[in-house]
């Protein structure tokens, strides 16, 4: 099986699809095209013989300075592996993929919220040093913590 990481172009945006569930997300989905389009997501695939399985993205302004700063701190968005391909170390390797992308770019630090009850992507967070809790809170979707890395 062939394995590789790219760097997602907006022309092939609707091969995610195959990750996740647009017309669930509809909202997310379109915001996620518009900041592809416009630069402010810069998003990785993880392919398997040219098939789409997982995604991570990282954005430059999330509108929320626990999130970003412009030049110094970038926001891990949207890490997803689809269901069949999960437990399989892809997340992992889309991850540290991301982080050295990250720190080629000159940004020192990384941000991520995640949900409390994802206990594996909270566990994976954690173990790659995101170390520094920023803030804990509640929304529509729960409980969720936002969480910091030192590039």
């Amino acid at each position: 099986m062939h394995r590789e990481i790219l760097l997602l172009k907006p022309s092939d945006f609707e091969k995610c699809r195959n990750i996740w569930d647009f017309e669930r997300h509809g909202d997310l989905a379109e915001t996620c095209y518009r900041e592809l389009l416009s630069g402010n997501r810069i998003t990785y695939v993880y392919t398997l013989d040219s098939e789409f399985v997982g995604e991570i993205s990282v954005v430059k302004d999330a509108g929320d300075p626990d999130y970003t700063i412009d030049g110094r701190r970038l926001y891990v968005s949207r890490l997803i592996v689809k269901e069949e391909y999960r437990r399989q170390g892809i997340g992992r390797e889309l991850l540290r993929y991301v982080l050295l992308k990250v720190k080629e770019q000159g940004y020192g630090e990384v941000s991520v919220g995640v949900d409390l009850e994802n206990y594996p992507a909270l566990k994976l967070y954690v173990q790659s040093g995101f170390d520094h809790i920023l803030f804990i809170g509640e929304d529509e979707y729960g409980k969720y913590i936002k969480l910091l890395r030192k590039a």
